[in-house]
């Protein structure tokens, strides 16, 4: 069956659509930004390398070194996949924020991901982890004495 004009300007091949992909993933900002006044949120997403996971870290404590939040939320929920050693580096994150005096609070802990953390020896004992953003943001505000409130419509 023959393909319309506007049907084939649409088609990519499979390997520049893989590339993008990857590029897409590669190139993607780190994201840290002030969620409450002295709360910060970083999401990690796509692939961690050693090369990213750096840069995470350094954005990370670039941010907490100039400005006054004491807790930071970290949203692992759209990482699918990590190796031990970035799990292993993820628990270095833990440390050295809570030397530098920040309260850390890991929230969407997909199974794959958890397996690499606890095969890499990772310890979150004294760490608050919630089972997905939500959660997290309700123990945001509980520790802060804020509340979610639901406002009525006019």
């Amino acid at each position: 069956m023959a393909k319309t004009k506007e049907e084939k300007t649409h088609e990519l091949p499979i390997q520049q659509v893989a590339i993008s992909r990857r590029k897409i993933i590669g190139e993607a900002p780190i994201v840290v930004n002030e969620l409450t006044d002295r709360c910060l949120y970083s999401g990690f997403f796509g692939t961690l390398d050693s090369a990213r996971i750096k840069k995470v870290t350094d954005a990370m404590l670039e941010v907490v070194g100039r400005t006054e939040n004491d807790l930071i939320l970290i949203d692992l929920s759209n990482v699918d996949v990590i190796d031990t050693a970035i799990a292993g580096h993820i628990g270095k994150i833990n440390k050295t924020l809570q030397l530098v005096g920040m309260d850390v609070i890991f929230c969407g802990i997909k199974p794959q991901v958890a397996q690499s953390m606890v095969s890499a020896g990772v310890n979150l004992d004294n760490i608050f982890v919630a089972k997905n953003l939500k959660r997290a943001l309700e123990e945001v505000y509980k520790r802060q004495g804020l509340q979610l409130v639901k406002i009525k419509e006019a």
